[in-house]
């Protein structure tokens, strides 16, 4: 190790949780943020990295926040946006407003990618009495075209990082930057962060309206993200009522008088080019219409195009099963541009192979925003899965993906419905639902419950009490809804139905659901544990069982068995194979760190092993139908080469244990994995 410069940087490690967390009961400071938009870099900032001069002249675009931190041992964290204002913006971002100009108090050189640098003790300096070690660094490859270096300042006493400066680098741009630590007490906090990122030459023309179009107008934008903590105090703050509500809330008139706001948290007082950006009454979005692109970019990330008063969802537009053959569905609903009060919302679908209609309509009613309170009032028409309750007009991504393990499932039954539900998070990291449920059920696959006919209606009447834990989740309540600000994927719900016979029901029976959701980033990559268990007691019909387990198409050889990869889901077992009225199931995938390939692009490789045990009791009760219960335990085994070819690449997966088949080639199965979100 040169010079002990490694040594050095192993020592932060070792101390970094004693001298980095925060060993008070209580705290609170006020982080001030400033991010603006130059043009060939003609505005004034200083750091290691870089230092230019200033001309008068108006910034592109200009932003301000000052947030209000807390902490309590006893209660938790607490952000208050006091103040916000922005140039040109006809109304806030709500969707950045967690966005946090602060990055982590332990650069990422010295965690995830300490093996990817070189380490130089170059020199040493006497700062406030205490020598301070400087060691530099750079990347180990791809220095001319991708890399990063620069310099980390250490106190020599505690091995705390004091200052760190430098660069990154690659085709697209070049980010200079400085952090610097301040001592309170016994322990360490970012006192302040720039950021100054330097894009290479656009043609800004190309990005103008129409009407403002012109031959080539070639700029050098510069981004520049300035923040800083202020008024650092071990002030008692163990005030429950400071700490009610979510992690992350807008102070009330937060848009509104901000230039007294923030004034007083300012480093320096604006300069003239800062006035006059927020003066002016032309801004860049006159130009070039980056407000209507921010935010619909934003709605397309969330799937969902916004048209006006209207969200028009596009996660459900296409879709594939083996039962409706190609579905096409067009959906949405009203935002709060409609009103603020309450949605509408609803959609209507049609498969190419069942050749039938389906459709909901609905209204969301807003009766305790404060607590994200809201009842649904729904009627439905549509069919789903053996044993799912599946909601066709998915609001999320990751619900729009359970589409995919239905591709090779025909095993499906038409429900009516009508539903009351409440929703509220009682607590910030606790979402609770209460649902009453009323639906005609049948089905036209081949299959008979008791002695009743293939084509009989059944009457189905619920409730159900669902709860949502999401402990490591932080939310901010705007105008717009309540917005996930952090999502660490760790998640536990639990679901409690009971079915009322006598009261409009056929049936009577409990049903109990529990799964948990867990993903932990280490040192080889990211480790996901989904785990999926339920019991029924009492007597229904198969569709409100558990099944629908697997997704994998049933051929005689491997190449016509390859399909699309499913989620959460069995890849080696058929759709209808399994049905229980108990079982357990989990599925276990870990993705190692990428690989890279040549130029910028990576390979990701992932290994997976899922598990399935069960049980049925009154299997004599459904007839017309082959199935069986995965009574012994059902496993499999994969491995997925991701990102081959963009988003997409292969998993080969293969069964094994006791519903191991004889043919090996009949246990394995091939599928095309699609990796976009």
């Amino acid at each position: 190790m040169e010079n002990n410069s490694e040594l050095y940087t192993y020592q932060i490690l070792s101390n970094a949780k004693k001298n980095y967390s925060v060993p008070l009961s209580s705290y609170q400071y006020y982080v001030y943020n400033k991010f603006y938009i130059d043009l060939n870099n003609k505005n004034y900032i200083d750091i290691d990295s870089i230092s230019q001069s200033y001309p008068n002249q108006e910034l592109v675009f200009l932003g301000e926040r000052v947030t209000k931190f807390q902490h309590s041992k006893k209660y938790g964290n607490k952000n208050i946006i006091i103040a916000d204002q922005v140039s040109g913006l006809k109304e806030p971002f709500y969707e950045l407003f967690g966005e946090q100009m602060l990055y982590d108090k332990i650069p990422d050189i010295l965690t995830d990618n300490f093996f990817s640098y070189n380490f130089k003790l170059v020199d040493s300096i006497t700062y406030n009495n205490n020598k301070i070690f400087i060691i530099s660094f750079g990347s180990k490859r791809n220095l001319l075209i991708n890399g990063s270096n620069g310099l980390l300042y250490i106190d020599s006493k505690n091995y705390n990082i004091v200052k760190y400066s430098g660069t990154v680098y690659n085709q697209n741009f070049t980010r200079y930057f400085e952090l610097n630590w301040a001592k309170f007490k016994d322990f360490w906090y970012l006192k302040s962060c720039i950021n100054k990122i330097k894009f290479n030459n656009i043609d800004f023309s190309k990005f103008l309206d129409k009407k403002f179009k012109s031959p080539k107008l070639i700029i050098t934008p510069w981004i520049i993200i300035e923040s800083s903590t202020l008024n650092f105090t071990d002030t008692e703050t163990d005030n429950r009522n400071d700490f009610k509500g979510y992690t992350y809330e807008l102070e009330q008139n937060f848009n509104k008088d901000t230039e007294v706001k923030i004034s007083p948290f300012r480093s320096k007082p604006l300069n003239f080019a800062e006035k006059q950006t927020y003066s002016s009454t032309t801004s860049i979005f006159d130009f070039y219409p980056i407000e209507r692109k921010v935010r619909t970019y934003l709605a397309l990330k969330e799937g969902k195009l916004s048209l006006g008063e209207f969200d028009l969802s596009l996660l459900n537009f296409l879709s594939y099963n083996d039962y409706e053959g190609f579905r096409f569905q067009i959906g949405g609903k009203t935002n709060y541009k409609f009103s603020q009060n309450y949605s509408l919302h609803g959609y209507t679908g049609f498969g190419s192979k069942d050749s039938s209609f389906k459709g909901n309509i609905g209204i969301d009613l807003y009766v305790n925003k404060k607590n994200d309170g809201k009842l649904s009032i729904d009627t439905y028409s549509d069919v789903n899965p053996f044993s799912t309750d599946f909601y066709r007009n998915s609001e999320t991504i990751l619900e729009s993906k359970k589409n995919l393990n239905f591709i090779q499932n025909n095993i499906f039954y038409n429900y009516r419905k009508g539903e009351i539900s409440y929703n509220q998070d009682f607590f910030e990291k606790f979402s609770t639902t209460f649902i009453l449920n009323y639906s005609n059920q049948k089905t036209n696959y081949s299959y008979i419950y008791k002695n009743f006919s293939t084509k009989h209606w059944y009457h189905n009447f619920t409730t159900s009490f669902q709860i949502n834990y999401s402990p490591f989740c932080e939310y901010l309540m705007t105008p717009i809804g309540k917005l996930t600000i952090k999502d660490k994927p760790i998640h536990f719900n639990f679901n409690y139905t009971k079915g009322w016979k006598g009261i409009g029901g056929d049936f009577n029976y409990n049903k109990f659901d529990f799964s948990s959701d867990i993903s932990i980033k280490n040192q080889w990559g990211i480790s996901h544990l989904y785990l999926n268990s339920g019991y029924i007691s009492g007597k229904t019909v198969l569709w409100n069982l558990y099944g629908s387990f697997g997704n994998a198409k049933n051929a005689n050889t491997i190449l016509k068995r390859f399909s699309v990869k499913g989620y959460d889901s069995f890849e080696t077992l058929l759709p209808g194979e399994f049905f229980a009225d108990k079982f357990i199931a989990f599925f276990f995938i870990h993705k190692f760190k990428d690989i890279p390939l040549w130029g910028n692009e990576n390979i990701s490789i992932s290994l997976l092993y899922n598990g399935l045990l069960g049980n049925i009791q009154n299997k004599n009760l459904h007839s017309l139908i082959d199935f069986k219960t995965p009574s012994n335990y059902y496993q499999e085994l994969g491995i997925e080469f991701n990102h081959i070819i963009y988003y997409f690449g292969l998993g080969f997966y293969y069964r094994i244990g006791a519903y191991n088949y004889d043919k090996p080639d009949r246990n394995m199965f091939i599928k095309l994995t699609f990796n976009l979100f």
